[in-house]
């Protein structure tokens, strides 16, 4: 009798399991695919929202090793007990407007949901029907880092309602070291809570595995332990990639290829050039041939893998094209009058050393002429600043933030704006101002 009981309950309660899944369902799908379109929402550039800007929920870097912006979502600093989720859905617009006009990867850290900071169900509706068809189009990588069991089971049982190419782009990364394989961590903002999650659970796996196999605390299980392992670029003597310009004579070879190959005229007319992703599996067998000194035919490429190319060879520099000391006065650009920029972008030129000036003196007059072109690549300087603007720069120690990108794009597009500033043909790739030192 008792086992009938709860064979019978059993089954009621799975029927009711199901059939609530089957609504979510319904609600999802009639509300997001074939509800009826949604104003657009009423954004204030001017609203405050202090608030939530110190809690860093979105942040932006260059940490993708494919050229493409990183936008990181972390949820364990949305505000606890939120109520105004529509002023946050407001923020989130506002911020990834810019950054989502060209292609990006987005990561999202799923530790810290629960239940004080867990949005409705009709608000996650009213997000995805929020964002136009920019944003939904140009993610080309969703990570999710920590994924919860839950969260898993609702993505795959959403599956059936959305495009294979969609959810082809979500990547579960249940350890920072995962996360690694895909962006550069040493340039992405993780929450100091991601950190000690990611510690947590590796030593609970470390843990796991010495009770099974009693091996006790081995040296490579000690490994496991330390600190979570960066995707940087130390500065490796001897690559072109991931190496220094000081150890460079003159414009480095890859840097000079790039360009003559983009400067053709059927190239430099190609729409969305810098903007539009190369072929990731090309893109890797250019950065090993000039590694490794093997002989390479750019012809052979499409120009936006090339451009990929060179965006990545930037990126990927020991130490930025515009240094590191210069970081400080970028990064708060849109804070000086017009004439102290002018001041301030020569003296900048001139501080920066002879190789780094004659590389960007290249760069600058290249990216001027796809400016120049704009009527046919659809390219302006400020289209361009987006998308090379973060590889110029950054911070040696701080996160980069979205306010920081801002400044660093709006300055790249003065360069772009004024080659003027490079008029003078320098000698043995010397600053102006040191050659008239020379010179006396």
């Amino acid at each position: 009798m008792l086992e009938l009981i709860i064979v019978e309950f059993l089954k009621w309660w799975t029927t009711a399991w199901v059939q609530d899944w089957v609504n979510r369902a319904h609600v999802f799908s009639t509300g997001i695919l074939n509800g009826p379109a949604l104003p657009p929402i009423e954004v204030n550039q001017n609203e405050d929202f202090g608030s939530l800007s110190s809690c860093n929920i979105i942040g932006s870097c260059n940490a993708d090793p494919s050229g493409r912006m990183c936008v990181s979502i972390a949820c364990c600093r949305v505000p606890k007990h939120t109520t105004d989720w529509d002023k946050l859905l407001r923020f989130g617009l506002i911020q990834l407007d810019k950054i989502c006009d060209n292609d990006y990867s987005l990561v999202y850290f799923h530790h810290g949901y629960d239940k004080l900071n867990k949005p409705p169900w009709k608000w996650l509706i009213t997000c995805y029907r929020s964002f136009d068809r920019k944003f939904k189009k140009n993610i080309k990588a969703f990570y999710i880092v920590h994924p919860s069991t839950r969260l898993k089971m609702v993505f795959r049982f959403m599956k059936p309602l959305v495009s294979i190419r969609a959810h082809s782009k979500i990547v579960y990364c249940h350890r920072l070291s995962e996360l690694a394989q895909h962006v550069m961590l040493d340039r992405l903002d993780i929450p100091a809570e991601v950190k000690l999650h990611d510690k947590n659970l590796r030593a609970r796996s470390v843990d796991n595995i010495t009770n099974t196999t009693g091996l006790g605390n081995c040296g490579r299980f000690e490994q496991a332990l330390s600190d979570i392992p960066a995707f940087s670029t130390p500065g490796c003597p001897g690559r072109v990639f991931g190496g220094s310009l000081l150890d460079a004579e003159g414009v480095p070879q890859v840097l000079t290829d790039c360009i003559q190959y983009l400067s053709l005229p059927k190239n430099i007319r190609e729409e969305g050039l810098f903007r539009r992703c190369g072929n990731a599996t090309e893109l890797k067998a250019i950065k090993e041939c000039y590694n490794t000194g093997q002989d390479i035919d750019l012809n052979n490429y499409c120009p936006h893998t090339i451009a990929a190319t060179l965006k990545t060879y930037l990126r990927e520099l020991h130490t930025p094209l515009l240094t590191f000391e210069a970081y400080p006065t970028i990064s708060s650009w849109t804070d000086f009058s017009s004439e102290t920029q002018s001041a301030l972008s020569r003296k900048l030129l001139e501080n920066v050393p002879p190789v780094h000036y004659s590389c960007l003196r290249e760069l600058v007059l290249f990216l001027n002429k796809v400016v120049n072109s704009a009527s046919q690549n659809l390219m302006t300087s400020q289209n361009i600043s987006i998308v090379i603007g973060p590889n110029l720069t950054w911070s040696r120690h701080t996160i980069t933030t979205l306010s920081d990108i801002n400044n660093i794009n709006s300055f790249t597009q003065y360069l772009i704006d004024n080659p003027q500033l490079f008029e003078r043909e320098t000698n043995c790739c010397v600053p102006a101002a040191q050659e008239s030192e020379c010179e006396s």
